[in-house]
């Protein structure tokens, strides 16, 4: 393999560890951001800013799955 595709490899592999890492971290904002706004039911801050927390984590989440798809190549099979 050479040089080029082997860094092109390990680049995958890092975007897809990176994707995997980052939906974890915003999908427990999502579920923290549904916390609060159940235990600050009420709050006009609460009532003005949290709503806003779901979608710009979906945001972020349909980017990460964006940069999944340049995750890992599949194995070259041996055609001989």
């Amino acid at each position: 393999m050479s040089d080029d595709a082997s860094a092109l490899g390990d680049l995958r592999a890092q975007i897809e560890s990176s994707t995997h890492d980052l939906s974890n971290v915003l999908g427990a904002i999502m579920n923290y951001t549904t916390f609060l706004a159940e235990d600050l039911a009420g709050t006009p801050a609460a009532q003005e800013y949290l709503p806003h927390l779901p979608s710009a984590a979906q945001r972020a989440l349909d980017l990460v799955a964006a940069l999944a798809l340049l995750g890992p190549l599949p194995e070259p099979t041996d055609v001989r």
